[in-house]
């Protein structure tokens, strides 16, 4: 069976200077203990609380369309994820575009957004420091006694034309991009090895 993931980072390949990969991946000794992480990580990777609880820098809040938050902690397809990285003077955007499961993948994809809580919000303004064409897909899959856990970014391109304001033209400028997106990617990267060890070792329960 092949996974979507593969399809993912096939494309990502096909496009290295607008594609970003982090991952990591545990091998067990049976695959009924992949199988019984695999289940946890699934679970953990629908609550936005367990996001902010292996994430270093950065916090996450999920609204619904009218800017309101969401009482519930449960990605689902049309949430909006509010995405606060410190230092970075604002929020960025992203609008849960599609989950898709089968047996042993998860993908949850998300793009770039306008911001639900701006007053008069305008949606073809993307309040977000990459433009609309960009998705991030957050993959996990199971393969036997293997589970990888992988933040997968396709069509990134810098969103420079629609901003608000001096700063964060500012902060959306090639000059910065760099420094900016490095950190960015070193979070996910963090992200996945935090949930995956944590899991793995039985320091968390589902």
């Amino acid at each position: 069976m092949k996974f979507k993931t593969e399809d993912l980072l096939e494309q990502a390949r096909r496009d290295e200077d607008h594609s970003s990969f982090s991952s990591a991946e545990k091998t067990f000794a049976a695959e009924a203990d992949a199988e019984a992480v695999f289940s946890i990580l699934k679970t953990k990777l629908f609550d936005v609380d367990e996001w902010n609880a292996h994430s270093m820098l950065t916090s996450f809040e999920l609204f619904d369309e009218r800017g309101e938050p969401l009482a519930t902690k449960k990605f689902a397809a049309g949430a909006f994820l509010r995405i606060a990285l410190k230092g970075t003077m604002k929020y960025d955007w992203v609008r849960v575009d599609d989950i898709f499961e089968q047996t042993d993948e998860l993908v949850i994809s998300v793009k770039p957004t306008f911001d639900p809580t701006a007053e008069n919000a305008d949606r073809n303004v993307i309040s977000h420091f990459f433009t609309d064409e960009s998705v991030n897909n957050f993959c996990l899959v199971r393969r036997g006694n293997r589970v990888s856990l992988a933040v997968i970014g396709l069509d990134e391109k810098m969103n420079a034309d629609e901003t608000s304001g001096t700063l964060e033209t500012v902060r959306n400028a090639a000059v910065n991009l760099g420094s900016y997106l490095g950190v960015q990617r070193g979070e996910w990267e963090k992200f996945c090895h935090h949930l995956m060890e944590d899991v793995a070792a039985g320091k968390t329960e589902a």
